[in-house]
């Protein structure tokens, strides 16, 4: 059984505070099989919360000893978020987590509108009984968690949404391409709902999504989608490192 990764002192422990699968007895699972795999896990939702931040060191042996592995499997968890690029590798810098440009953010954002709104437009052409309930869950799993203290589980719930609308379309490539794309974005969508302000806007525009949907009125959640998009976008680069700090 592999121990839990303890809330201790250290930079990655604190970083690891609010993970919620790290590696603990997770050796037999179905899922998360392998060493690698479960500090690949550890790693990944780290940053895609938040927690190491773009343009932050990765140090290998670090987390290693913090969650008591040894360096083999944090160092092919580490390749592998390289390929993906979310981490990325430089010369005598060792590997950061991935710093976007201002024109990677614009571009990321403008691939997303074009797939989301062509991915509402076919869910309500496929709308049916299942997709209806798949959709009624989800408004209600916003509502559920609209306190702003529930602001990692509105995250999960906010990407399984957009992600779901995207498989609906049941094309396999657009899934796969933006779902590559939404993971570079994902650090600086959690950090937007850092505001409560943004927060509480999303609920709204994501519930007013469903409910478009729902009554087929696709331009009504066209509209509902871009500006939604547009202010993800807008947060996106309030969050961006400043010129002189990506020097």
């Amino acid at each position: 059984m592999i121990d839990a990764v303890p809330a201790r002192r250290g930079a990655i422990a604190k970083s690891l505070r609010l993970v919620y699968f790290p590696i603990v007895a997770m050796r037999s699972s179905a899922i998360i099989s392998t060493m690698k795999d479960q500090v690949y896990e550890v790693i990944k939702e780290n940053i895609l919360n938040g927690h190491f931040a773009p343009g932050q060191r990765i140090q290998e042996l670090q987390i290693a000893e913090e969650l008591k592995v040894s360096r083999s499997p944090v160092r092919s968890a580490i390749n592998e978020l390289i390929g993906e690029g979310l981490l990325e590798s430089i010369p005598n810098k060792s590997v950061m987590v991935r710093r976007l440009s201002e024109k990677d953010v614009l571009d990321a954002h403008e691939f997303r509108l074009l797939i989301e709104r062509y991915a509402i437009a076919k869910a309500i052409e496929l709308l049916d009984e299942g997709i209806a309930a798949r959709l009624e869950g989800f408004k209600r799993d916003f509502l559920e968690h609209s306190r702003y203290e529930d602001v990692q589980e509105y995250f999960k719930i906010d990407t399984a949404f957009h992600d779901y609308l995207v498989a609906t379309a049941g094309n396999s490539i657009i899934t796969d391409l933006l779902g590559k794309v939404s993971t570079w974005l994902n650090p600086f969508r959690f950090f937007a709902l850092s505001s409560r302000t943004r927060f509480v806007d999303s609920i709204e525009e994501h519930t007013s999504l469903i409910d478009s949907i729902l009554r087929r009125d696709l331009e009504a959640a066209l509209s509902i989608c871009t500006t939604h998009l547009s202010k993800v976008k807008e947060e996106s680069l309030k969050h961006l490192p400043s010129a002189s700090a990506r020097a």
